[in-house]
């Protein structure tokens, strides 16, 4: 409340500045005292703020200090005697730690390795002959048509690629780098072409690597693996093997929600499992969470996608409980969740979100992260806690 009348110069004498001015004044001892008390408490005050300015900083700076000090371990300890680092038990918990972002794709490249003996004139090649199908769409082939859906897929897909870093909708900058590598793998792939979930896969390896060339071997490389592969060629036996690894394990970590999925909903393998796996979880997961992911899987194989699905259906489980009637209705939203969702359905998302930070192309940042469509994880915290969920879900418990 505001004194409505001026105050007069009789009052002004005996004004208090802990009492309001249309009460009468305190006595003056009391108005010393209460004085001191307020001082003391606004100096409380300042003194809370300035420690928590503190503590932030220095968990900023102790956070800055632990990245700097594992990137130099990575640079001067594991790359250099890779062979037989990479064996060690201190090695594993420096990748469940997270990769360097400006490493990822010196790491990722050995880890991932090079069966196939790819090179750089592979993807010259593979790119020449993209750019000629393309320029002679009239050709008498009888593969011109279906290479030419491949590619109107390619390009209508590359815009849903991280949509919230910008980078590769039409007029951003690794926009063409992205279409080109997607389009040379139809082309060195002709038996798998172009599939819908391929283009974030290839998107996170661009991201990652300092050319177009070193992210298409890396990607040809990574799809050769058995689980990615089989989704590839539909390997109906890899695939239902993958499918019981995963539910098992889903019905022994998170028992209640695999009857909600399975026995409710009456969800199949497919429905739940087939959009994670075949795109390697780049499908709902955020860019940080995925790398992280990616950090371990490069390293330990295909289990880590499946311990990865398990942990997201876990971090999930509060929203897929909430459609409970085995209806269409709740089945179409659990399947929108864990699926391809309403990015796939030009739908406004409304169940996912986006971590904050971007690692950048050939190991840079950017940092123009906006909001994307990805799974809300909140329930594990930020993405240590993620990865945390993530080893827990491999655990078997005795």
């Amino acid at each position: 409340m505001i004194d409505p009348l001026p105050i007069s110069k009789e009052k002004e004498k005996v004004l208090t500045r802990t009492r309001p001015s249309w009460l009468p004044p305190k006595d003056q001892k009391e108005e010393k005292r209460h004085l001191k008390e307020y001082k003391k408490m606004m100096a409380q005050s300042r003194e809370i703020e300035k420690r928590k300015a503190a503590k932030a900083a220095s968990a900023k700076c102790e956070k800055d200090d632990t990245r700097d000090a594992l990137k130099r371990v990575w640079d001067e300890y594991v790359n250099p005697n890779w062979d037989r680092a990479v064996t060690e038990a201190r090695t594993r918990e420096l990748w469940w730690r997270g990769v360097p972002p400006q490493s990822r794709g010196t790491i990722w490249g050995r880890a991932i390795g090079n069966e196939l003996a790819l090179s750089e004139d592979t993807y010259t090649k593979a790119l020449k002959r993209a750019k000629e199908v393309r320029s002679n769409s009239e050709g008498d082939s009888e593969n011109t048509p279906r290479i030419g859906e491949w590619f109107a897929a390619i390009h209508e897909d590359a815009s849903k690629a991280f949509p919230e870093l910008r980078l590769f909708q039409e007029g951003g900058p690794l926009r063409e780098t992205l279409i080109d590598v997607l389009e040379a793998y139809s082309m060195y792939r002709s038996d798998v072409g172009y599939i819908y979930g391929l283009h974030t896969i290839a998107a996170l390896l661009v991201l990652q690597f300092p050319t177009p060339a070193s992210a298409f071997i890396a990607m040809a490389n990574a799809l050769n693996r058995p689980l990615p592969v089989a989704f590839l060629t539909l390997d109906r036996g890899a695939v239902s093997r993958t499918y019981s690894l995963a539910s098992a394990t889903l019905r022994y970590k998170f028992p209640l929600l695999a009857t909600h999925l399975y026995e409710t909903l009456r969800l199949t393998d497919e429905d739940i499992w087939e959009p994670m796996f075949r795109s390697l979880l780049t499908n709902g997961l955020d860019l940080e969470r995925v790398c992280r992911v990616w950090d371990c899987w490069v390293f330990e194989g295909d289990r880590m996608i499946i311990r990865s699905a398990v942990a997201v259906m876990g971090c999930l489980q509060s929203q897929l409980f909430v459609f409970n009637k085995p209806d269409d209705h709740s089945r179409m939203a659990v399947m929108n969740i864990l699926g391809w969702g309403p990015r796939h359905l030009g739908a406004k998302p409304r169940d996912r979100h986006s971590a904050p930070a971007a690692t950048g192309f050939g190991g840079g940042q950017f940092s123009n992260a906006g909001v994307g469509d990805y799974w809300i994880l909140t329930a594990a915290g930020n993405e240590d806690g993620f990865i945390n969920e993530v080893r827990e879900a491999g655990k078997v418990h005795g």
